[in-house]
């Protein structure tokens, strides 16, 4: 299969920044279009994004070359091209992962597939299998002005067994907890990843969440997680700014302990820097036997640093690992590791939805794509309806 044309052009996420989307053209005529999500603050972890782009059309000779110079076979060598040109310092991860998604989505089109079945057989582990919804309803840490303090996002998680339920349950607590917060102090702003932006430190984000998903009717069905972000929290002297305190690493974990016993959280995220060993070590023997810790920054999508012990699962980002391939490696690393997957959006979103099949290609157990407000953010929560009737209903993960 040989690539013909390679069409890159810069677009506007949801923050109005500008970020790259690419056509990829193939001899069989087959056409797709991928885009890559830019974070507020990457992991100092992550792959390097590219400089700025600019609105409009956006040349790249080499990575062009690269594609273009015979053929290509399959998602494997194309990935491997666009590292290589990555390495050579010609490309940043935006560029790769907008160029790869495109690729997928038009090798997939040509063998007529879904593109959720096309990377399943990427992938090949498993059977495709519908993920959990994990739906932010606070934003903080660094949505806030000033220095983080706080948790990134305090999420629901709805367990009703349907994607479609699901989603009803997350838009009623979010509606429940955006009146009670408009009572309290008038119109509020959403965060970039559509999180309400509330005068409130972290724990009275999740008192205010647990009494919304009570006056919804959901307490059954529902528990709450958390991105503690911690990366941005640290120091650099050994401790966590949280709230109007410090912490020293063996003080956070017993208070997040505490948190996670009194609000039934289920999910904590990066709860310690990456560097922070004992902290993750202490931290996961005084959880509930229910919470799952996972990594983000810990990890940063990279199958190279896939090491069970420090956390239950990974958190998988595309724009992380700068192409499919990368993507679905670290996937792979983290279930023969014995790990849980949870795929996450970033703050700056396109309408791009290949997270959405990434989810059920990998089987992953948890999804976030922010919350259920704005185009950008509703674009995957109307892809995983349509995934869900092309699977015919499958049970969502327990």
């Amino acid at each position: 299969m040989t690539i013909t044309s390679v069409r890159l052009r810069g677009i506007l996420d949801s923050r109005a920044r500008v970020t790259l989307e690419a056509e990829v053209t193939l001899d069989s005529g087959h056409t797709g279009t991928g885009s890559a999500p830019r974070a507020i603050a990457p992991g100092r972890l992550e792959r390097r994004r590219g400089p700025e782009p600019v609105l409009g059309p956006v040349t790249a000779p080499p990575l062009a070359a690269a594609l273009t110079d015979g053929a290509v076979d399959g998602q494997r060598q194309c990935d491997a091209r666009l590292a290589d040109v990555y390495e050579a310092g010609e490309a940043g991860s935006d560029l790769t992962l907008a160029v790869s998604l495109a690729h997928a989505r038009a090798a997939a089109a040509a063998r007529h597939l879904p593109l959720h079945a096309h990377l399943a057989e990427q992938y090949g582990l498993g059977h495709p299998g519908l993920p959990r919804l994990m739906v932010n309803v606070f934003s903080g840490g660094i949505h806030r002005d000033g220095p983080p303090r706080g948790f990134q996002q305090v999420m629901v998680l709805p367990a009703t067994g349907r994607i479609h339920t699901d989603i009803e349950v997350a838009d009623q607590v979010f509606t429940a907890a955006h009146r009670a917060v408009e009572r309290r102090f008038g119109p509020v702003p959403l965060s970039a990843s559509s999180g309400l932006l509330v005068p409130l430190e972290s724990e009275e984000q999740l008192a205010l969440l647990q009494a919304a998903v009570a006056e919804a009717g959901h307490t059954e069905v529902c528990t709450l997680g958390v991105d503690v972000a911690a990366e941005h929290l640290h120091t650099g002297s050994g401790r966590y700014r949280f709230g109007d305190r410090e912490f020293t690493s063996g003080e956070f974990a017993e208070h997040l302990a505490g948190l996670a016993h009194r609000f039934r959280l289920t999910f904590l995220e990066d709860p310690f820097d990456p560097a922070d060993d004992a902290g993750w070590d202490k931290l996961r023997g005084a959880l509930p036997s229910a919470t799952s810790v996972v990594g983000d920054d810990l990890f940063a999508t990279d199958a190279r640093r896939i090491a069970p012990g420090l956390a239950d699962g990974i958190l998988l980002k595309l724009s992380q690992a700068g192409t499919v391939s990368a993507t679905l490696a670290a996937a792979a690393a983290a279930r023969r590791a014995g790990m849980l997957l949870a795929v996450s959006h970033r703050s700056g979103e396109t309408e791009d939805t290949a997270m959405c099949d990434l989810a059920v290609a990998v089987a992953a157990e948890l999804i976030k794509v922010g919350g259920p407000r704005r185009g950008d953010r509703l674009a995957k929560y109307n892809q995983l309806l349509r995934l869900d009737e092309s699977l015919a209903g499958l049970v969502t993960a327990p």
